[in-house]
């Protein structure tokens, strides 16, 4: 008895071989189907499928991982490092020697982990529709329309002409009719997924720079999906046929956005706001995937595409789209999608490249698809006036390639549309275009580069620089419900007037989940969608906001602003949005007022947040540490007590530039200055102390003569000779306050002693004396604290997650 298993399988001892049609044909042995019962009955393990696969599995993971952690430096993808380990276990190398041969590379084992690679594909395709939001084609902007277009049809253009030109006239598989159609279109598409995983992987996804690529390449992946379609008709024998198959995918689709998505809109609906999708739903949906895969599998399509339509018609985001994602994503991105790249790697054998005439003129036709991709995509950004280095980054990120091409090939090859070595040839070039690419970009990936595509200069804005009596624009950054009463009453002591109103930009965030591109967009209750879906939440913190600013005393205005993003590159789009609009202060909750625990993720991903926007934010950054407001707020009756401690140096002036707005607010807010002098200085730092003394003196000044007379302003001042006096001397204002101001760091003067005392601050963010402010033991942990940093030019070092110190660059 024997079993047919493969038509590119190779000898393998113990088996017999032949061919039919030329085609080869490889027979085992049926006791090779006994189940493996242990070595103590003289059992060899890799005489059998499934012991010989989970060895291959361990050794696989094993030298890619490896791999992964000795390229990593150089910015190489998961990927690549997969698809090399692979090929280093194929017959390219290890698979040469006769022992690893015939323990790994048994034609029934290869099967069965060819089709758990299958699986993978189909999975991770599945999540890749599940995030993908198609409501970006419509947001994209006229220059992502011009870039995505002319880049594509110039290498389509190019790649084609040299298709019939050099390869044509070359007998065998390489000619026929799907090759010159599947080819051309693979070397000129830029794929939305594989763009958006790279630049998830250099931390780009956030950027201006990468929301202008990732809209350009969803309109690659719809100009795709229109050829696949075509596709299923093109590759008919018979006319009959053709139709049939066209008729099939046009209603198999219909029916999936009409009668399944409805299915899934419904299960939504029926889930109650803030309770998980019901799990028999989920097991449905995966379910679902096979069911799909197989139906567009049996009309004459790709098994990829049932899969793929499934994710499109799910929303992204919460409910269903982020629980779908959060329970699969972990198995399949780090274990079956795994399989699928070393399997592509095992299949790549080097030994197949025998026609070094045919490799060479293909190899032209693929670097000059490549150039012609990139200069199309450069020429279009000049076009649309994006500075050279930026047009250079977006022309490098869209030449990414990653899982789809090597699916595409990977099919081409079982379908015996390319031959052995025209597949090896692409897996290749794929490889080493990305391992390329991937390190350039990183390399041009400069601060300046991710803020601003274009020449202009947009300028910079602090507290002490705005107009009098101008509009004051305020950026207020909500993760949650427990900060909107702390930033409503913020506001209002800011003192909103006739001849100077409050412009509020209300920044409402959420994490990452579900979705594969972050956004940022105005919000609008009656125009969003539920493919876009928001909670409930959203709409009770928008709704307090404007309920506040219409019942505000002075005019405030709120401007309401939706944000989905990853934390570790959501304040690229808060600083952006700052830049835009130039407003001279944002204000950021601090990580600990919400209900967390001090060592969750989320916690440390919302310091690292606040760490990044003061680091890279063009104007003045607050973090508010809102303890609960203790003052009295109503329509009619409103009362705020300010404390501030003034030391010196630019943060110090912009809280007491702040603190001066505040104490317009006559009979409403009261202001208590400190004033605390250290008489101590250093000769060596005299110069430069002489200038911060200069300009400190002309703030007090300023504040004294504006409050000359009222009683809602008092002045202090404490002098004092060390460090250790200073922090003795806050302790001892302690008072009825609803709010203490303060700089995050100090003049000259104190600086040495602050960087004393720097190791054992717990919250770096806040300072030595925002750190001391914000413990329990100030006030019993009742005073809300407002730290603000002034903006500084220049080159500042970031501490991150991983306790490693990351310079940029962040004049703009």
């Amino acid at each position: 008895m024997a079993a047919l298993i493969s038509t590119n399988s190779s000898y393998v001892p113990g088996n017999t071989s032949f061919g039919i049609r030329g085609a080869l044909i490889m027979c085992v042995r049926e006791d090779k189907t006994l189940m493996y019962r242990g070595v103590w009955y003289g059992d060899n393990p890799f005489s059998f499928a499934f012991p010989t696969v989970m060895a291959k599995i361990i050794l696989v993971t094993v030298i890619s991982r490896a791999l992964y952690w000795f390229l990593r430096p150089i910015k190489q993808p998961r990927f690549v490092c997969y698809v090399l380990g692979g090929i280093i276990l194929g017959p390219s190398f290890l698979g040469r020697n006769p022992d690893v041969e015939s323990k790994y590379n048994q034609p029934r084992e290869n099967e069965l982990l060819r089709t758990l690679a299958i699986i993978g594909g189909i999975y991770s395709v599945f999540l890749v529709g599940v995030k993908m939001d198609t409501a970006l084609i419509v947001r994209s902007a006229r220059n992502a329309w011009r870039i995505g277009i002319f880049g594509f049809l110039l290498a389509l253009t190019v790649t084609t002409s040299l298709t019939f030109s050099l390869v044509g006239h070359f007998p065998g598989i390489l000619v026929r009719g799907p090759f010159v159609f599947y080819v051309p279109l693979a070397l000129s598409y830029s794929f939305f997924p594989v763009v958006a995983h790279a630049l998830e992987e250099l931390d780009l996804m956030n950027s201006e720079l990468g929301q202008l690529a990732m809209s350009c390449a969803m309109l690659n992946d719809l100009i795709y999906w229109f050829f696949l379609g075509l596709s299923v008709a093109f590759k008919q024998e018979k006319m009959s046929q053709s139709v049939q198959a066209l008729f099939a995918f046009i209603t198999f689709m219909i029916f999936t956005f009409t009668v399944i998505r409805r299915r899934i809109l419904s299960i939504i609906r029926n889930t109650p706001f803030g309770k998980p999708v019901n799990e028999i739903y989920i097991v449905m949906v995966l379910v679902g995937v096979l069911v799909m895969a197989f139906i567009s599998d049996f009309i004459g399509a790709t098994s990829i595409l049932g899969s793929l339509l499934l994710g499109l018609v799910i929303p992204a985001g919460p409910p269903l789209g982020s629980t779908i994602v959060q329970k699969t994503e972990c198995f399949v991105s780090e274990f079956l999608m795994p399989l699928f790249f070393v399997h592509v790697g095992y299949s790549t054998d080097l030994k197949s490249i025998h026609n070094w005439q045919m490799f060479t003129k293909f190899q032209i036709v693929i670097v000059l698809g490549y150039f012609s991709k990139f200069f199309g995509t450069l020429l279009a950004s000049f076009s649309c006036n994006i500075r050279f280095k930026s047009a250079l980054m977006l022309s490098l990120i869209m030449n990414i390639k990653g899982i789809l091409e090597l699916i595409q090939f990977h099919r081409w090859k079982t379908n015996h549309y390319i031959d052995e070595q025209t597949y090896t040839q692409l897996v290749l070039s794929t490889l080493g275009v990305t391992m390329i690419v991937m390190p350039l970009i990183s390399f041009l990936s400069t601060t300046q580069a991710r803020f601003d595509l274009s020449c202009q200069h947009r300028g910079l804005r602090t507290l002490r620089s705005m107009v009098r009596n101008s509009e004051f624009r305020i950026l207020c950054c909500i993760h949650n419900e427990e900060s909107v009463h702390g930033i409503i009453t913020l506001l209002e002591a800011s003192n909103p007037s006739e001849s100077s109103s409050i412009c509020a930009y209300v920044v409402q965030t959420s994490e990452l989940i579900g979705l594969a591109a972050p956004f940022l967009v105005p919000y609008d209750k009656k125009r969003r969608q539920l493919k876009l879906t928001f909670s409930a939440s959203t709409d009770h913190i928008i709704h307090a906001f404007e309920n506040y600013a219409r019942n505000s005393r002075g005019p405030v205005l709120i401007l309401p602003f939706i944000m989905v993003a990853s934390y570790k590159t959501m304040h690229e789009s808060l600083c952006r949005l700052a830049q835009d609009k130039f407003i001279p202060l944002i204000i950021l909750p601090f990580h600990l007022n919400h209900r967390y625990s001090i060592g969750s993720s989320i916690s440390a991903a919302l310091r690292q947040f606040n760490a990044n926007v003061q680091a890279h934010a063009p104007c003045t950054v607050g973090i508010l540490v809102d303890r609960g407001f203790s003052c009295g707020m109503s329509s009619n009756h409103f009362t705020y007590h300010v404390a501030m401690i003034f030391i010196g140096g630019p943060d110090d002036r912009e809280a007491l530039a702040y603190a001066t707005r505040m104490s317009d607010h006559h009979l409403a807010v009261t202001v208590a200055v400190v004033r605390i002098v250290l008489q101590r200085t250093k000769e060596s730092a005299f110069q430069e102390g002489e200038r911060e003394m200069a300009l400190d003196e002309s703030s007090l000044e300023e504040f004294k003569l504006k409050n000359i007379g009222s009683a809602a302003a008092v002045w202090k001042e404490i002098l004092v000779d060390d460090v250790v006096e200073v922090m003795n001397a806050i302790r001892s204002i302690e008072g009825h306050y609803d709010l203490v101001l303060v700089g995050r760091r100090r003049s000259w003067a104190v600086a040495m002693g602050e960087e004393e005392m720097s190791d054992f601050v717990e919250n770096e963010e806040l300072g030595v004396i925002g750190d001391m402010l914000a413990s329990s033991d100030f006030c019993g942990g009742k005073v809300s604290v407002l730290v603000m940093q002034h903006y500084r030019e220049g080159i500042r070092t970031v501490r991150t997650s991983s306790n490693k110190s990351c310079t940029d660059k962040v004049g703009l």
